[in-house]
């Protein structure tokens, strides 16, 4: 008797531990089951043997079509043999991002943890569970894009101010500069007009040949160099503009009858004017001296004859016309192309070096921009684009001077 209560207490034990066990079990089916994380389970093949139902949910499959199939249709295969191989070796895995195919839906990216074990029939069982964070690494993606665009924002404006401190510091080097070139021309000025007036007198005094020629060199070289002290102050001292609405072909035709005086008979001027060129906002006076500095260059780089071609146009982009100067002379060394526009620099004896200077500062006044290409031995383009819009300019007192050299 004692023997049958001992055998029903052991039968009973068994019972409450086996339902203990089954509702261990049922607790873990329900938590994979509805885990918000998808998970699986794999055979060493890569067949499924188990999915919950956010697997079900991101694949848009039931899990009677998911259990027997292979993974590969949504993972490729050789991403399951890497993660199986690194599994086996390392134990687990975690936080491995691996891309999950969706036929006809969105390419999901997941984040993956995974065990493998084997079975005591000697199987091997690979299990994952994966976390959706497509939208995070989609929200990334736009913070780095907007953290790229707002560096190369900050960047651009740093540079902004930079290019305004640096004309600002220049404003006032000019400004100083002006000053002193004003006061040190008006000394330099005075002088020559008085050993000018010598040398005239001189010259009509003298019959002999020989100390005319050597006071006519004087003679011209006090004219150079009062030609360059005239064309500091008038670099130095921004004009007062004169703008109004005019036409860049009648500005260009304006110049015919001064080139009939210095113009050399090999060299021949090609027109290609548009003729609907529309009007625009210029002060007709300062481009006709730009428009005879570039062409005295070009005439003066072809000394053995050639051709200059001047093309007018009408460019709808920018709104503005483009103005261009090519000859076929010479060229200009690669060299000097980058300095071509420096105050001072010149190629020529005779030449100050501030007419291609005062020409950059007479287009920038016209909110333009001037630009030189050009190969040695074929020739030189000088292109001018002037916008057509009418601009508030400054005051200023004098008038742009500018002679033929540069």
């Amino acid at each position: 008797m004692d023997t049958e209560k001992l055998d029903n207490k052991e039968n009973k034990a068994k019972e409450k531990a086996l339902e203990l066990e089954y509702e261990k079990q049922d607790y873990i089916k329900y938590l994979l089951d509805y885990s918000p994380d998808f998970q699986i389970i794999l055979d060493g093949e890569g067949k499924i043997r188990r999915v919950n139902q956010a697997f079900e949910e991101i694949t848009g499959k039931k899990k009677e079509e998911l259990i027997g199939s292979f993974i590969y249709e949504f993972i490729p295969e050789e991403i399951i043999k890497k993660l199986r191989d690194k599994i086996i070796k390392e134990k687990r895995v975690q936080n491995m991002e691996i891309n999950v195919n969706r036929p006809g839906r969105e390419l999901l990216i997941g984040n993956f943890s995974g065990v493998v074990f084997t079975t005591k029939e000697g199987e091997t069982i690979i299990c994952l569970s994966g976390r959706d964070i497509t939208e995070r690494r989609k929200l990334q993606q736009n913070l780095m894009e907007l953290n790229e665009n707002l560096e190369k924002k900050v960047m651009k404006k740093i540079k902004e101010l930079r290019k305004v401190q640096y004309q600002l510091i220049q404003s006032e080097k000019l400004s100083l500069i002006g000053e002193l070139v004003t006061g040190v021309a008006h000394e330099i000025r005075n002088p020559l007009a008085t050993i000018s007036l010598i040398v005239q007198h001189l010259e009509s005094k003298y019959a002999d040949n020989y100390p005319i020629e050597k006071l006519k060199a004087i003679q011209r070289n006090i004219n150079r160099v009062d030609k360059i002290v005239y064309g500091l102050l008038n670099f130095s001292h921004p004009p007062r503009s004169n703008f109004d609405y005019h036409n860049i072909n009648e500005i260009l035709e304006r110049l015919e009858p001064i080139l009939k005086h210095f113009l050399p008979e090999n060299i021949k001027i090609i027109k290609k004017y548009d003729s609907k060129l529309p009007q625009g906002w210029f002060d007709s006076d300062c481009l006709e001296q730009v428009f005879l500095n570039l062409i005295s260059n070009a005439i003066r780089a072809m000394k053995d004859g050639g051709e200059l071609y001047i093309t007018t146009s009408f460019d709808s982009t920018r709104k503005g016309i483009i103005i261009k100067f090519e000859d076929t002379g010479v060229g200009i060394p690669e060299g000097n192309l980058k300095k071509i526009f420096k105050p001072f620099f010149t190629t020529y004896k005779e030449g100050t070096g501030l007419g291609l200077s005062i020409c950059q500062n007479i287009i920038k006044e016209h909110k333009g921009d001037i630009s030189v290409e050009s190969k040695l031995g074929k020739g030189t383009i000088f292109t001018i684009f002037l916008p057509l819009e009418k601009r508030k300019e400054k005051n200023r007192g004098g008038r742009w001077w500018m002679g033929y050299n540069d």
